[in-house]
């Protein structure tokens, strides 16, 4: 796992790490316009940043906590006088509810990918059996189709040979019948 580094931080994701070097940078540029003198502008942004929740990385909080340690001890203010500094906090216990949550669904969506694969065996199983008894067919039986359409053809040629023998048959019986004969013409 790749860490990223600012100010001394070290954060596990490009995004904390990208929110951190914001933050650094709003903090500098909030420094040079702040008279860390003057305990009224001190006060006025730490209790806008403080109650606003802009600053939320430790980089952040730090500056935070800094302004507040100098007004309580430089300025001598009350610790009740100012705004909390409010922290979120990854919690461990929620991560690894997260992840059982996530095996959990894995484990569902296991079961789900499981019965949609044996449905396709089965399926691609019946295929497999269809397409073997046609080769099976075809390999015991090769002229099945082949056999009834020459069958047909063979029967409709006899019937026209038989048809056309019997008109030449009359022809030839006309042809006697008026005394022609074939070789003349």
């Amino acid at each position: 796992m790749e860490l990223y580094y600012v100010d001394g931080y070290a954060f596990e994701t490009r995004e904390e790490y990208n929110l951190a070097l914001r933050e650094q940078k709003n903090i500098h540029t909030l420094m040079k316009k702040i008279d860390m003198q003057d305990r009224d502008s001190i006060l006025v942004v730490y209790k806008r940043l403080a109650s606003r929740g802009i600053l939320v990385t430790p980089i952040g909080l730090s500056f935070l906590h800094s302004l507040r340690d100098t007004l309580v001890h430089e300025f001598h203010m009350e610790e009740t006088e100012l705004p909390m500094i409010s922290v979120a906090i990854k919690r461990e216990s929620k991560s690894s509810q997260d992840s059982d949550f996530t095996k959990e669904q894995l484990v569902r969506e296991n079961q789900k990918k499981t019965g949609t694969i044996l449905r396709l065996k089965i399926v691609i199983g019946g295929l497999l059996v269809i397409v073997i008894g046609m080769f099976i067919l075809t390999a015991v039986n090769p002229d099945v189709g082949y056999i009834r359409s020459e069958n047909k053809l063979v029967n409709k040629y006899s019937a026209w040979e038989e048809e056309l023998k019997a008109r030449e048959a009359a022809v030839k019986e006309k042809e006697q019948k008026l005394g022609i004969s074939p070789e003349e013409e």
